[in-house]
């Protein structure tokens, strides 16, 4: 098993692949099977999300190509543009489904609008921010280790389900708004 592990550290691009086999095949597959869409619609704008924070996280020696906000590699321009190409047909998807469902073009919008903002600039932007920022305080604060950077994966997370709230509550909100204020 040490062989294995050893090969694992010394691949390059290794996390980046494992990603896209989990993340990017498995869990979608799984979720298509399983016939459940809406989730598929809810999960893969969230990819943003969780590779920005394995990036972030994991750097220098892990999912370094993953989701760098300036890619430097062709491998590395690709899984972010892939990444963001799933993100795009998920919000799509979604405020498609939410527009036919209301039979209210303006919901969609808003839907898709609201998904976009949480997505791409709190993903690719804030998330990797408030995890340095955390760290740093952790580290400057704390006698405690963090080996494996542990810390800034769990801070990530924290952030994930947190921007994910908010999204769904600011997508609750919204349909309220819109369905109630009648037709436009």
């Amino acid at each position: 098993m040490n062989g294995f592990l050893q090969f694992c550290v010394n691949v390059p691009n290794i996390g980046t692949l494992a990603f896209f086999l989990v993340f990017v095949l498995a869990i979608p597959t799984y979720l298509i099977s399983a016939e459940q869409y809406n989730t598929l619609k809810y999960y893969l704008p969230a990819l943003i999300m969780i590779s920005s924070t394995l990036t972030t996280s994991g750097a220098p020696n892990y999912f370094d190509t993953l989701y760098q906000p300036n890619p430097e590699t062709l491998g590395a321009w690709l899984s972010k543009n892939f990444i963001n190409l799933l993100a795009i047909v998920g919000i799509m998807l979604n405020g498609i489904v939410v527009a036919v469902a209301s039979n209210s073009a303006v919901l969609g919008l808003v839907t898709c609008i609201i998904a976009f903002m949480i997505a791409f600039p709190v993903g690719g932007t804030i998330i990797p921010f408030f995890i340095e920022y955390m760290s740093k305080l952790l580290e400057t604060n704390t006698t405690f280790t963090y080996p494996g950077n542990w810390h800034k994966y769990f801070i990530g997370f924290v952030f994930i389900v947190l921007f994910l709230t908010l999204q769904t509550l600011l997508l609750r909100q919204a349909n309220n708004m819109v369905l109630t204020s009648g037709p436009l």
